[in-house]
């Protein structure tokens, strides 16, 4: 029996406040207030002689297709790049320009698609010239329209196909990805109760605007049916095949598609609503030695059957090896290999998916001898061919969602599968998307691996540890390189990143360890994620490497890497210490996750999620003061098995599930009593806040909060702040800011991570990720008799105030320096509470 459970959250009120609408930044760019006034007459016949030039161009590659026998859909509708004041303009409004935004792209450059020849966009550039009209400033705030298109290969063109262009031959046939917008923007806000004399009314108007959002979703659904004409046709065209779609079903789709090198030069340069075309990627698991010898006699004993189950996602499983055969759901054993229906783990030399299950398994090393209980059932999906690859003709989006929809009821997925390249892209590519859209819809946990960097490589463009070394760049410089970031689909939003550590160190005559204990593995990928994201999440023991003292020789010593449960199939031994990589990091918080589901079943995805984070904690050597580089090397730290499922006498947890929607808050306080706080007493206490959420995700606009529908944060109570005034501070908040946040002075609580990144030397914006940790010492006379916290939301792209979505928030107190029942005082302290009837601001 847990002696220290983790305790609900005891005291909650709601805010909302009266929405304010309309409200936009004023122009205060240099550029757009010199385009308005001085510079109008000059920038308006800059913006009218480009439209000019961009209509003639369209028109003679029109013409020229034509006259080679081949008709393009949408042969009037005219790609545009332009760049705005991303300050002053609102993107969307680019309809009233004639302009479909295709997606926004850096530094405030937009792909659009003109819909009438640029009729509407020149309406208004001459409103602009003479000063009359509605829009006879705007044109001020756009301040580039590319004429050339070059732009086409710049920007959309991704990874490898962008260095392999010129080189593309026009009679090979070529697999690609396409990422085609299909989004329908939503012009209308949501009423706002203060117009209305009435509550019928208002209730009206809310009528309206759901009726409103339904023909949106119609609308959309007919784009994204003349899209899939659309790329059928350039298929027809260039006798290509479309091997998959896959459908975010909010603004984008993307194709696998197989055409000729000439049908894919004319796609790129021709249609007007992609806004990325890539290669198909390879993802890889890793290729291993073969395993050590090993004496074992333990005995293995079957998990309960309310154990929880662990989908592992990977190259199979050698299911009736003795160390593992108790824990498999073998009835439940897919694979999803066309032609090769078995669900063994074939990868030489040891095998991959058995690696990753057996790490869950025994997460902390392999018992020799005894009897030991296993604690996780495995399911088993294998995605990896003999060759530690997906086959080509499979679409990882749909993939996933087949395998979550064939484990129907399994909440947790182990994926130490990733690219094998850095992901740079501006927008989150579609396996990433895809997780976070299930993890959203489904209430399930994807627990992935950052992945890793080569041991060695042959390619210029993605050099391996050892070039690295030759080539000058010491660890861990090269670790900060754009090749050593974070693989697809790593950056996934809502899953749970997990990066390596290297535990132990190795010396001898001729070798070294190259990472010392406790730090980031040589070859694990680093962050950040996108837009700022904090990413990885945690970190886990995954291995180390050695390097020979007097060259640039490196390899491994079993020493330094994880022992792990090898596959026999191809002669390896039963268990080895021979391999190192992210993905047997990832299962040891996999086990983390199984665990606490065990322990608290009926538990949202969001709360495993916020527990596992809440546990970790960076290594002791950067946890005082960390760096930014620490958090891209180790996220949030490393997560701790006993402290995510219980808490011990000096220290206590409270959770929260819940839901908010923009523009409300959720307000909890926690009574502080007289034994904690006050003067003259020695001691500190370190408090930890996570929160964690998922929202709805669209992929055409870059930036967390735009690719969020809604977004939220956590804001605390000052030091020695009363709740009456932390809440009247909240709800001023909700209505003069929207998530930019307020430093409160020397009073203010100074957390590790900040909500604004310039008030920290780290320079994380919290606010950025959709799991926000931080933490805090904090001194017995710093405390008020309350301590209060606030889940705040905000608007992302949905304008929907109904819109609410679904958090997990823990809040954690230890006291650090002397022994004190801290649990039981704090605990008794939150009886006092009454209960209170939620209440509307």
């Amino acid at each position: 029996m847990n002696d220290y459970p983790h305790l609900k959250l005891p005291f909650k009120v709601e805010g909302v406040i009266k929405l304010q609408q309309g409200r936009w930044g004023r122009e205060t760019n240099e550029l757009t207030l010199n385009n308005r006034g001085e510079n109008r007459k000059y920038h308006g016949e800059y913006l009218g002689t480009s439209a000019n030039s961009i209509v003639s161009n369209w028109d003679r590659k029109r013409n020229k297709l034509k006259e080679s026998g081949v008709s393009i859909p949408n042969e009037n509708d005219i790609p545009v790049f332009l760049k705005i004041d991303t300050k002053a303009f609102d993107i969307d409004s680019l309809v009233h320009w004639g302009i479909e935004v295709i997606s926004e792209e850096e530094e405030g450059y937009i792909i659009g698609a003109s819909l009438d020849k640029l009729k509407s966009f020149q309406e208004k550039v001459n409103q602009f010239l003479e000063q009359k009209g509605k829009y006879k400033d705007t044109a001020a705030k756009i301040w580039e329209l590319i004429t050339d298109d070059s732009w086409r290969i710049t920007q959309l063109l991704k990874g490898e196909l962008g260095t392999i262009w010129e080189n593309i031959n026009d009679e090979n046939e070529y697999t690609v990805q396409l990422g085609v917008s299909c989004y329908v923007p939503n012009r209308k806000n949501y009423p706002n109760r203060n117009s209305f004399s009435s509550e019928g009314e208002f209730q009206l108007k809310v009528n309206e605007f759901k009726e409103h959002e339904r023909s949106l979703l119609i609308e959309r659904d007919l784009k994204q049916i003349r899209r899939e004409e659309e790329i059928g046709k350039y298929a027809e065209i260039y006798s290509g095949e479309i091997i998959e779609i896959w459908d975010n079903e909010v603004d984008a789709i993307y194709f696998k598609i197989q055409i000729s090198g000439k049908g894919l030069k004319d796609l790129v340069l021709t249609y007007q609503y992609l806004y990325e075309v890539k290669l198909d990627a390879i993802f890889l698991g890793e290729s291993d030695a073969l395993g050590e010898e090993t004496d074992l006699t333990l005995k293995v004993l079957a998990p309960d059957e309310n154990t929880t189950k662990v989908c592992v996602i990977d190259s199979g499983i050698q299911e009736n090896h003795r160390l593992i055969e108790p824990a498999i759901d073998k009835i439940n054993s897919r694979s999803y290999i066309d032609d090769d229906l078995s669900t063994a783990d074939y990868v030489k030399q040891s095998g991959h998916g058995t690696k990753v299950a057996g790490a869950i398994l025994f997460p902390y090393g392999i018992p020799k001898e005894g009897e030991l209980k296993l604690e996780t059932i495995i399911q088993n999906a294998r995605i990896l061919d003999k060759n530690c690859q997906i086959p080509l003709d499979k679409f990882e989006p749909n993939l996933m969602e087949q395998i979550v929809a064939d484990f129907s009821g399994t909440k947790i997925f182990n994926l130490s599968v990733s690219e094998e390249r850095a992901y740079k892209g501006t927008h989150m590519p579609a396996l990433a998307a895809s997780l976070d859209k299930i993890s959203y819809e489904k209430d399930i946990l994807f627990i992935i691996a950052t992945g890793n960097l080569y041991h060695q490589s042959n390619s210029l463009s993605q050099p391996g540890i050892v070039e690295h070394f030759q080539l000058g760049n010491e660890y861990p410089i090269y670790l900060h390189e754009p090749e050593s970031k974070i693989a697809n689909p790593g950056i996934s939003y809502f899953s749970l990143t997990v990066g390596s550590i290297a535990v132990g160190e190795y010396e001898d005559d001729d070798y070294i360890s190259v990472a010392n204990n406790m730090h980031v593995s040589p070859f694990s990928r680093t962050g950040h994620g996108m837009w700022g994201n904090l990413k990885p999440d945690v970190v886990e023991f995954g291995g180390n490497l050695v390097k020979n003292k007097n060259s640039e020789e490196v390899t491994i010593k079993e020493e330094v890497c994880p022992e792990l449960v090898n596959s026999t199939l191809h002669g390896a031994k039963a268990t080895g210490r021979d391999s190192y990589g992210t993905s047997f990091s990832t299962p040891k918080v996999s086990y983390i996750a199984s665990k606490l589901m065990t322990e608290h079943p009926g538990k949202s995805a969001n709360m495993y999620r916020a527990l596992i984070v809440q546990s970790a904690k960076l290594p002791e050597h950067c946890f005082h003061s960390p760096t930014q580089a620490d958090f891209k090397y180790y996220g949030y730290g490393i997560p701790n098995v006993d402290r995510a499922l219980s808490n011990s006498n000096s220290r206590i947890t409270f959770i929260q599930e819940g839901r908010v929607g923009p523009k409300k808050a959720d307000i909890y306080r926690l009574k502080i009593p007289e034994e904690i706080r006050g003067e003259g007493k020695e001691y500190r206490v370190l408090v930890e806040v996570t929160l964690s959420f998922t929202a709805k995700t669209r992929l055409t606009r870059k930036g967390s909060h735009s690719y969020l529908s809604s977004w939220l944060e956590w804001q605390s109570s000052k030091y020695n702040e009363s709740f009456n005034s932390f809440r009247n501070r909240t709800i001023e908040y909700l209505d003069e800011n929207n998530g930019e946040g307020i430093d409160d002075g020397v009073n203010a609580i100074k957390w590790v991570i900040r909500e604004n990144p310039a008030w920290t030397d780290n320079k994380i914006n919290r606010n950025n990720s959709t799991v926000q940790k931080s933490w805090t010492f904090i001194e017995p006379h710093q405390f008020t008799d309350e301590f209060s916290l606030a889940v705040i939301g905000h608007f992302g792209w949905d304008k929907s105030l109904e819109s609410d979505i679904p958090y997990a928030l823990c809040v954690s107190f230890e006291v650090l320096d002397i022994k004190m029942d801290l649990y039981n005082i704090l605990a008794e302290a939150q009886i006092e509470l009454e209960t209170e009837q939620e209440i509307e601001f």
